[in-house]
C-alpha cells in the first residue's frame, strides 16, 4: 500500500514537469509565428500580432500557476484535511523524507511528525486553494487559447496573414 502512494507521488511529480516542458513548447511556437508574422507582413500593426502577444503572456503566465499548484506535493496537503489518517503517513521514513524535500523545505523531518507539525510547517491553514485555481486557470486558459487559435486559423485561411 506504501509504494502505491509513494507511486501516486512521483506520477504527480512526473505531471509537473510534463506541464512544465509543454507550456515551454507552447510559448516557444507562440514566439516563433510571432517573429514569422513580425518579418513576413508589411503591417506589424496587426491583431494577429497582438493576439499572439498576449498568448505568450498568458502561457507564461502559467508557468507561475503551474509551479504554485505543484508547489507541495498533494500528499502533503491532505494532512490538512485529513490528519492523523493522511496517506503520507503510510509512507516510509525515506519516503516521507523525500517528500518533505519536494515541498521545498531543508530541515530533516523528524521520524514520527504530527499533522500539526506539519501544518504549521507549511502554514497549510494561511495557503490559497491553488489546486482549486490552478483547475479553473486551465478551463479559462484552453478556451481563450483555442478561441485565439481559431480566430489566428480564421484569419489566415482567408489573407494568409497579409493585410
Amino acid at each position: 500500500m506504501k509504494h502505491e502512494v509513494f507511486h501516486l507521488f512521483i506520477k504527480e511529480q512526473k505531471l509537473y514537469k510534463f506541464l512544465s516542458r509543454f507550456a515551454k513548447l507552447i510559448s516557444v511556437s507562440f514566439l516563433i509565428t510571432y517573429l514569422y508574422l513580425l518579418f513576413s507582413s508589411s503591417y506589424t500593426a496587426s491583431p494577429l500580432i497582438v493576439v499572439l502577444n498576449y498568448l505568450a503572456i498568458l502561457t507564461s503566465f502559467s508557468g507561475i500557476i503551474t509551479f504554485k499548484y505543484f508547489e507541495i506535493p498533494s500528499l502533503l496537503l491532505s494532512v490538512f484535511t485529513e490528519r492523523e489518517s493522511a496517506r503520507f503517513f503510510q509512507l516510509g521514513e525515506e519516503e516521507r523524507q523525500f517528500v518533505w524535500r519536494k515541498a521545498g523545505r531543508e530541515d530533516v523531518l523528524p521520524s514520527e511528525p504530527s499533522p500539526e507539525q506539519i501544518i504549521s510547517t507549511l502554514y497549510l491553514h494561511d495557503r490559497y486553494p491553488w489546486k482549486r485555481i490552478g483547475k479553473i486557470y486551465l478551463a479559462a486558459y484552453l478556451v481563450v487559447v483555442f478561441t485565439s487559435l481559431i480566430y489566428l486559423t480564421s484569419v489566415y485561411l482567408e489573407t494568409g496573414f497579409q493585410n
